[in-house]
């Protein structure tokens, strides 16, 4: 649906969250792919066709909060807090779309997309209590593919892509979901 806006060139008017993300900044080394923008439209051209729609959502919407919360600290581009502040705005978004019923999943997506970065992993690979309790959340597996896609429409020095792929390992061993 929304290449077919792509397509007609309404998707301006109907995302205009989406589309302010063009010439939003983001750190070179992790970003060479270029803006906000550009990383977003790679990271749904990195969902499949049949995945389940809230991933779909969920990788459009991940850094929408990026506009608000992008800033350069003197040695390069920040987006503190863009997870939350993007979660934020997912529900009126969805609403104005026509996909009300779809707002809360994607919205806790959204603010859900960056978890990967505090799961400290040793060789080891034990989990703690809370991450074990997180893996439990029905929308865990959604979840991974949002950060899947992120990941595959980062170019750069990220090793996000496999931590979030140790981790979808994991998932899969201990409850026989997650990416295969």
């Amino acid at each position: 649906m929304v290449l077919r806006w792509l397509a007609d060139g309404s998707f301006d008017g109907r995302l205009p969250e989406v589309a302010a993300l063009r010439g939003v900044q983001q750190p070179e080394e992790y970003h060479g792919e270029g803006d906000a923008y550009i990383h977003t439209m790679l990271a749904i051209e990195a969902v499949d066709d049949n995945e389940d729609p809230r991933v779909f959502w969920g990788a459009l919407l991940h850094d929408i909060g990026k506009l608000e919360k992008t800033f350069f600290d003197g040695i390069r581009w920040r987006s503190v807090g863009h997870a939350e502040a993007g979660a934020q705005l997912v529900p009126a978004i969805m609403l104005r779309l026509g996909f009300p019923e779809l707002a809360a999943d994607v919205a806790w997506l959204v603010r859900h997309h960056l978890f990967h970065f505090s799961w400290n992993l040793g060789s080891d690979i034990r989990l703690t209590r809370n991450q074990r309790r997180f893996m439990e959340h029905p929308l865990f597996s959604c979840l991974l593919q949002v950060c899947l896609a992120d990941a595959d429409a980062s170019h750069g020095l990220s090793n996000k892509g496999s931590k979030i792929r140790l981790i979808a390992e994991i998932f899969e061993e201990e409850y026989g979901e997650g990416e295969t």
